[in-house]
């Protein structure tokens, strides 16, 4: 079968379609769009107000609702020898290639692809019970990482509730920087941005700006 595609596509398709192939999850390419920023926090820091704000419990998803989603499951438990700030300095933009540099650099623990309700967390803190064990022999970090969208964003202080009882290293968000919460407009640990930040404006709008 003739490829019709160039190098630098090829090897574009295949970091973006690994994650997906890893994960057994589908998605659309916001890389692409440039719709995705990633947020680094240590729980026990002072975290942006929207994280802890409780909003709507889970309810049943939307039907025909497309939730930001980069590939990778909405809630993941991972071990990691490094820590994920050194894979993600900057916060927006965030390439297909970093994402990838994490599945390389962690250990899966537990991962639930779609999030449907607060048992997710539930199952985490049950885990986290026996992992805290394990760090303190293997020498490990502890990280979450979570995909906020406006599903998920429900469960999210009750998260953050759950790395700090049990002393998570890193939480890491990704979500789009163009709908709210705008947590690109708080502090964070990174070091800021490549450049400025698409803060509430859809890329259709910044697509017809250019």
């Amino acid at each position: 079968m003739i490829c019709n595609l160039s190098r630098r596509e090829m090897l574009r398709f295949l970091a973006l379609a690994l994650p997906a192939a890893l994960f057994g999850f589908k998605t659309r390419d916001y890389f692409d769009d440039e719709l995705v920023c990633v947020h680094v926090y240590a729980p026990d820091q002072e975290l942006p107000e929207p994280l802890l704000t409780p909003s709507r419990q889970f309810d049943q998803r939307s039907s025909g609702t497309e939730y930001f989603q980069i590939g990778l499951p909405e809630l993941i438990l991972c071990r990691t020898k490094i820590r994920l700030l050194e894979l993600f300095q900057y916060v927006w933009p965030v390439t297909s290639a970093e994402v990838k540099g994490v599945q390389e650099s962690v250990k899966i623990i537990y991962t639930q692809p779609v999030m449907e309700d607060i048992r997710a967390i539930a199952d985490v803190q049950k885990i986290l019970e026996k992992q805290n064990n394990l760090r303190r022999r293997k020498k490990e970090s502890l990280a979450v990482i979570f995909t906020l969208n406006d599903y998920t964003k429900s469960g999210c202080p009750r998260l953050i509730e759950v790395c700090r009882k049990n002393k998570i290293d890193e939480l890491i968000i990704f979500k789009d920087p163009s709908a709210p919460p705008y947590l690109c407009s708080y502090p964070s640990q990174q070091k800021g941005f490549k450049r400025p930040p698409p803060i509430g404006v859809p890329v259709s709008k910044r697509k017809a700006k250019s």
